[in-house]
């Protein structure tokens, strides 16, 4: 399995500080605010995904370096702003990290009542599972994403469900990597370090 490479921070956008000053990409981390320079912004956005076939797919730590180059992926993992997860690393970085939603819930459809909109009102952005969005709208009241992948889990064996993807956290945990791609991409959600850890 490759390393995959995941924004960590919530998108402020341009700030333009005045005075002659060039602007920067602001991005807020934990409880502070951090200035991209323009190759920094460029590689954290690349890392939000990459359209392909149609779908949003997780951009690897190799595909990121090609493109951007050594030295500023390295700044941004050295700050915290990408969260590299490889094979077997996945409860590690869940325990970092934090899954915020960044957009409203708009519902199921009378077609695929299993599938849920997450967007703007009467625009879904991005459609998840019922257990994934079940995640993504509860996830940010866990102290990070383990803790919340592990309730989301138990709520689901309480409520009768047995299948393991539903129930057993850390296939709960997988089924969130998989569509963090496309939830980071539409920008209806974003990661954050754990809750109390310093940025």
């Amino acid at each position: 399995m490759q390393v995959i490479v995941l924004p960590v921070g919530h998108d402020l956008g341009p700030f333009h500080p005045g005075g002659g000053r060039a602007p920067v990409h602001q991005v807020r981390l934990g409880a502070r605010l951090v200035g991209l320079t323009g190759p920094q912004a460029g590689a954290w956005t690349l890392a939000h995904g990459l359209v392909d076939a149609g779908s949003v797919v997780a951009c690897t730590e190799t595909g990121l370096r090609e493109r951007c180059g050594d030295g500023v992926v390295d700044e941004l993992l050295g700050q915290g702003l990408l969260a590299a997860v490889g094979t077997g690393g996945a409860r590690g970085f869940a325990a970092r990290h934090r899954l915020l939603p960044l957009a409203v819930g708009v519902g199921n459809t009378a077609e695929e009542p299993w599938m849920f909109g997450v967007g703007m009102l009467y625009q879904p952005l991005a459609v998840l599972s019922g257990a994934l969005f079940d995640l993504w709208q509860w996830a940010h009241l866990s102290a990070d994403l383990w803790l919340a992948c592990a309730e989301v889990a138990d709520v689901a064996r309480r409520s009768g469900a047995d299948d393991p993807a539903l129930t057993d956290p850390e296939q709960v945990l997988a089924g969130a990597l998989g569509a963090l791609p496309q939830v980071l991409g539409a920008r209806v959600g974003c990661l954050d370090l754990r809750d109390g850890a310093a940025a």
